[in-house]
């Protein structure tokens, strides 16, 4: 590890955004929304990939606004679209059918935006479906708007309702300090969890969390456009990782987890 900060700093290994969003909000305005926006600031950052979800459909329609993701994205293949899901309100068959024609790789869920129990029997239908089909999900630990405080996702009804789903690849994402003290234990107890790193800056955070998972089950992600592209990623270049194990954590665990090669 190094005390110097590199003004020209650029990734060593490639690197996949494993959470950003793409797209106007409706509650407020963001510094980006649009996809030659977004293609700038991965460019300014020296990011590749980006997994991207649309705000308006975690916060206002999911089936709108995924549609309007694919718009927004189109050919772009440095853009991999994520689809937000509420199970309470959408219906299965259709939904599944709009993932499978769009080829999507990855599905988000927001319990406490959303308001419903992360429960077997809320979700249970759903991540049987996504088990079988190998697409992994994203919870993330809370979601702020402007009218929404941001409630904690509960972690016991995530315990108990992954274990129910070995072969479901679940991403918690989103983590901040205040969950801090239930999320490794957390990670420790589902070998099927992962997490992603954009809000968990903690003195010493990462490291710890390596040591408890390893580096396969940690992900790069920036929370574009609420939180810059670059941070993050320059962080985890100065925790002294072999390069197998930074290659992993900036990149190649997402790729693994959506079933891409690393030329896409």
């Amino acid at each position: 590890m190094t005390s110097a900060v590199d003004l020209d700093f650029r990734p060593e290994v490639p690197a996949f955004d494993a959470n950003a969003a793409l797209g106007r909000r409706h509650d407020r305005r963001v510094a980006v929304d649009d996809a030659a926006g977004l293609l700038a600031e991965m460019d300014r950052a020296g990011v590749e990939r980006a997994l991207v979800y649309a705000p308006h459909a975690a916060a206002f329609d999911s089936a709108e606004g995924n549609a309007g993701l694919l718009e927004t994205i189109g050919d772009e293949s440095r853009l991999v679209p994520q689809f937000v899901c509420n199970p309470t309100f959408d219906d299965l068959d259709a939904t599944a059918a709009q993932i499978e024609a769009a080829g999507v790789r990855a599905v988000r869920m927001v319990p406490t935006l959303h308001h419903y129990p992360f429960r077997s029997w809320v979700v249970g239908e759903w991540l049987e479906w996504l088990s079988a089909r190998g697409i992994p999900l994203w919870l993330p630990a809370s979601y702020e708007a402007n009218w929404h405080d941001g409630d904690d996702l509960d972690p016991h009804a995530v315990h108990e309702t992954v274990l129910q789903f070995p072969d479901l690849h679940v991403v918690l994402c989103e983590v901040h300090y205040v969950q801090a003290s239930w999320a490794p234990p957390l990670l420790r107890s589902l070998p099927n969890l992962s997490i992603e790193v954009s809000r968990y800056v903690i003195v010493d955070g990462i490291a710890r969390l390596l040591e408890i998972v390893g580096a396969g089950r940690v992900l790069y992600g920036s929370r574009f456009p609420e939180q810059a592209i670059a941070p993050q990623l320059y962080h985890l270049h100065r925790l002294g990782l072999n390069e197998a194990d930074l290659r992993a954590v900036c990149g190649g665990n997402l790729e693994r987890l959506l079933g891409m090669s690393s030329d896409g």
